[in-house]
């Protein structure tokens, strides 16, 4: 009978180091998710606008697909390195960046939001919603860059959790 409460216990500090471990990425995740639904209206939009330019937000949603299956295998197989992640916001950042020429200095505002008026509190907003895109992705790649060197906050709390455990 001690031996299976030993067993309950030890399983139990297990689960927890693995949910420490996998919540290291939880910022990545919720970007992930407002990433993700945020190119799939994009999509959606254009495509019911039957814009050519649908390519692009499949393109980005295809790369974010990829990312977020990445980040369910953390779960199960733990990793510092999330190298399709890292790839996925890499890819968003430059994107996002160069998205903001046509708001301002193009013609192909309305290819891009054929769902928008072409005037300039749309191109605010487009812009306001770029650069919001843009920072994320800055801050979600320093996230990932200190995860992977094991300096965030989570990483220190995971070891002073196991020299308690150990």
């Amino acid at each position: 009978m001690k031996n299976d409460g030993r067993t309950i216990e030890k399983n139990k500090k297990e689960l927890s180091l693995k949910s420490m471990y996998f919540n290291r990425y939880l910022m990545v995740r919720y970007a992930s998710a407002l990433f993700f639904f945020t190119n799939l209206y994009w999509f959606v939009s254009l495509v019911m606008s039957q814009s050519a330019l649908f390519v692009l937000p499949l393109i980005l949603l295809v790369v974010l697909i990829i990312s977020i299956a990445e980040q369910v295998k953390v779960y199960s197989d733990h990793t510092n390195d999330a190298k399709y992640t890292r790839y996925c916001y890499k890819t968003l950042l430059v994107t996002n960046v160069i998205l903001l020429l046509p708001v301002y200095f193009s013609s192909s505002f309305t290819q891009l939001y054929p769902f928008l008026i072409n005037e300039s509190r749309s191109k605010l907003m487009i812009f306001f919603i770029l650069m919001t895109g843009i920072l994320l992705s800055t801050q979600i790649l320093r996230r990932l860059n200190k995860i992977k060197h094991n300096e965030d906050k989570h990483y220190k709390r995971i070891k002073q959790y196991e020299e308690v455990i150990n």
